[in-house]
């Protein structure tokens, strides 16, 4: 059934619009990315949740990475998803991608229960197979190459998860990856039932997606690709007897907004000069192009897949988004850690949202 929350935002045009909180450095080759900073100990990240919170944001959401940006240097999901949650009252939280491998799912479980009890209802459950094989291994994590196989691992821990919250009674689990001998979880979460979260447009997981999940979610890309990866997940929902009507469609993006191209052109150029700085590779040429003056288009690879422009390209393309289907935005403010861009896309671009 489609939550009476879910079909009244669809039935007015709204959306929600999640802060994806820079846990990470990472100025990269391509721009792709964030926050604008060589040092992940140079960021507020309470402090840049907080004002997200502030500042409307429905979720916020912290990366689920062992290593990642700048020298590998990125905080522990949880941990830091546990102190926001601390920090902040309203927003729902999340990890972005949450590694089934990482942790066992039982452990896992417990873990989920704590903090939507501790934050009043707050946690979307974002789950994922396992995708990152170096970061794995370097910490000596288990890892299957079939990725196959890892998806059904993840079902399996789903199952896990849901038996666990659901039964008031000691339970045993016998399953091919996981075994509970009389378990039981208590205090239960404080939503009777956390919302699901898949994401990635593979074969395995979109079947997944359309018999189980609360809730999709797209990475960064054009609107062509969504729309294909759109229908393969309406044709899984279909062969499970389910509807686009019964799942939040997430959209997962780069984000650089700017009140008139002179503002959006020192951004870009902010960017460039900290990629450059910090050795993380060179400007494409069209990008150089544009933050010289040369051209006031930048191109299709960042403009296709991401949310860049001024405040009325911006809304041009989030209505192109909503046009599709698309319930949630995840944000990842390239100018962040400075929140001055996270503010103006608030006040002049949200509101025509909500």
């Amino acid at each position: 059934m489609i939550s009476a929350d879910l079909a009244a935002r669809r039935q007015a045009g709204t959306l929600k619009m999640g802060y994806c909180v820079p846990a990470f450095a990472m100025p990269s080759p391509g721009l792709f990315r964030v926050p604008n900073v060589a040092r992940i100990e140079d960021v507020d990240v309470l402090g840049n949740a907080r004002e997200a919170e502030r500042l409307g944001f429905d979720s916020l959401w912290v990366c689920d990475h062992l290593m990642l940006g700048r020298e590998q240097a990125v905080l522990e999901g949880w941990t830091t998803l546990a102190m926001i949650a601390g920090a902040t009252s309203k927003a729902q939280l999340g990890l972005i991608h949450q590694a089934n491998l990482f942790r066992a799912p039982q452990i896992a479980a417990k873990m989920m229960s704590t903090l939507d009890l501790l934050s009043g209802g707050r946690f979307i459950h974002f789950f994922e197979a396992g995708m990152g094989r170096p970061e794995q291994v370097a910490y000596g994590l288990d890892w299957d190459d079939n990725h196959d196989a890892r998806v059904e691992r993840l079902e399996e821990a789903i199952n896990l998860i849901k038996a666990l919250f659901a039964s008031d009674k000691p339970i045993d689990f016998n399953g091919k990856f996981y075994r509970l001998t009389q378990a039981q979880l208590a205090p239960k979460p404080q939503q009777a039932h956390i919302p699901v979260w898949l994401g990635e447009a593979f074969d395995p997981v979109i079947e997944l997606s359309g018999r189980i999940a609360d809730g999709w979610n797209s990475t960064p890309v054009t609107l062509t690709e969504l729309a294909r990866r759109l229908a393969l997940l309406d044709a899984s929902l279909a062969r499970a007897g389910r509807s686009r009507a019964q799942v939040e469609i997430s959209f997962e993006t780069q984000i650089l907004v700017a009140p008139d191209l002179a503002t959006l052109r020192r951004k870009v150029a902010g960017l460039v000069e900290r990629m450059v700085d910090t050795k993380a590779g060179e400007p494409q040429p069209e990008v150089s192009d544009f933050v010289a003056g040369r051209v006031d288009r930048l191109p299709e690879t960042m403009t296709g897949p991401w949310i860049i422009g001024t405040a009325e390209e911006a809304k041009a393309r989030i209505v192109e988004l909503r046009g599709q289907g698309v319930d949630h935005l995840m944000l990842w403010f390239m100018d962040a850690p400075d929140t001055d861009g996270m503010a103006y896309f608030m006040e002049e671009v949200a509101p025509g949202f909500r």
